[in-house]
């Protein structure tokens, strides 16, 4: 409040340097995963490691002609009127 010039310079020189370093780690970094797994940049920023560990087996089994079973997804839960059901007879 007293000082905004002041204020607006950290906050310029801040953005400049959270710049720099992205260009020089992050970027580089994102663009080796999405030439390595076939996965576009936002999905990569947005995929967990155990994710891409996982898109990177499946890319490199596929290489190698081995097959690799279908990811197991659990049934969903089913509600009634707002209640959990344990079974559905």
């Amino acid at each position: 409040r007293e000082r905004p010039r002041n204020m607006a310079q950290y906050s310029v020189s801040d953005a400049v340097a959270t710049f720099y370093l992205y260009e020089k780690y992050v970027h580089l970094f994102i663009f080796s995963l999405c030439t390595v797994i076939p996965l576009g940049p936002e999905d990569v920023l947005r995929k967990g490691s155990g994710t891409l560990c996982e898109s990177l087996l499946v890319v490199e089994a596929r290489r190698a002609d081995v097959l690799c079973p279908n990811k197991q997804a659990d049934p969903l839960a089913s509600f009634h009127k707002g209640h959990l059901l344990e079974g559905e007879t």
